[in-house]
C-alpha cells in the first residue's frame, strides 16, 4: 500500500487541529455562557466580606478613582444602599424608613435603603426603578456609583441589578464609606429617601 502524500498528511494535520480548536472554543464558550447564567444575587448575611470581583457588566473603582470622578465636570450619581428597616404601615403615612442609627455617607449621595437585597419587595423594586429614572434624568448611560460599607453585599447586588435593568455605566465602590473615611475625607449626615405612599 502506498504512503499518503505529503499534501494529504498536511491536510489531515490541519483538519485535526481545526477540530480540536472547535471543540476547545466551543466548550469555553459554553462554560462562559453557563457562568454568566449562574451569577446570582447574594442573600443573607449581607454584612459579610465580599468578593473582589464586580458583577458582570459592572466596573469596580477605588476611592482615588471616585475622588477623581467627583472633581470632574461629568459628576456621577452616588447611591448609598445601606440597609434600613422596612415598615409596611409606613406606606399609609409618609413612607419613611426606620433608621436604627444615624448615617454618614459621601457628600452628594442619595440613600436608597435595601435596594441591594437578594429579592426586592414590589414596592421597593418600583422605588429603585423610579429613583434611578429620576436621578439619571432617563439617561441610562449616566455614570452610577453604588456603594455601602466595605463588607456589604447589598452594594454588589444593587450594582448588578442596575446593570441588568439597562444602565450601562455602573461602578461598584467596594470599600464604600469605610474606604472613603480611611482617607479622612469628608462625610455628610444623611437621611434615606422615603418610599412612595399608598394612594
Amino acid at each position: 500500500m502506498s504512503k499518503p502524500s505529503l499534501n494529504a498528511q498536511t491536510n489531515q494535520y490541519f483538519l485535526s487541529w481545526a477540530l480540536y480548536a472547535l471543540i476547545f472554543f466551543g466548550l469555553s464558550a459554553c462554560h462562559f455562557s453557563q457562568a454568566k447564567q449562574t451569577e446570582t444575587y447574594r442573600g443573607l448575611p449581607y454584612h459579610a466580606p465580599t468578593t473582589q470581583t464586580p458583577p458582570q457588566g459592572v466596573k469596580r473603582i477605588s476611592a482615588d478613582d471616585l475622588a477623581g470622578l467627583l472633581s470632574s465636570e461629568n459628576k456621577p450619581v452616588l447611591i448609598d444602599v445601606y440597609g434600613a428597616i422596612f415598615r409596611e404601615e409606613s406606606l399609609d403615612f409618609d413612607g419613611a424608613w426606620l433608621v436604627s442609627s444615624s448615617r454618614k455617607n459621601i457628600p452628594g449621595s442619595v440613600w436608597l435603603p435595601n435596594v441591594g437585597k437578594q429579592e426586592l419587595k414590589p414596592v421597593v423594586e418600583q422605588y429603585f426603578r423610579d429613583q434611578l429614572t429620576q436621578l439619571t434624568h432617563e439617561n441610562k448611560s449616566k455614570v452610577l456609583v453604588i456603594y455601602c460599607i466595605e463588607d456589604c453585599w447589598m452594594a454588589w447586588n444593587a450594582a448588578k441589578r442596575s446593570n441588568e435593568w439597562g444602565y450601562t455605566n455602573v461602578l461598584w465602590f467596594r470599600e464604600g464609606v469605610d474606604g472613603w473615611n480611611d482617607n479622612n475625607w469628608q462625610l455628610q449626615d444623611s437621611e434615606p429617601v422615603n418610599l412612595p405612599i399608598n394612594e
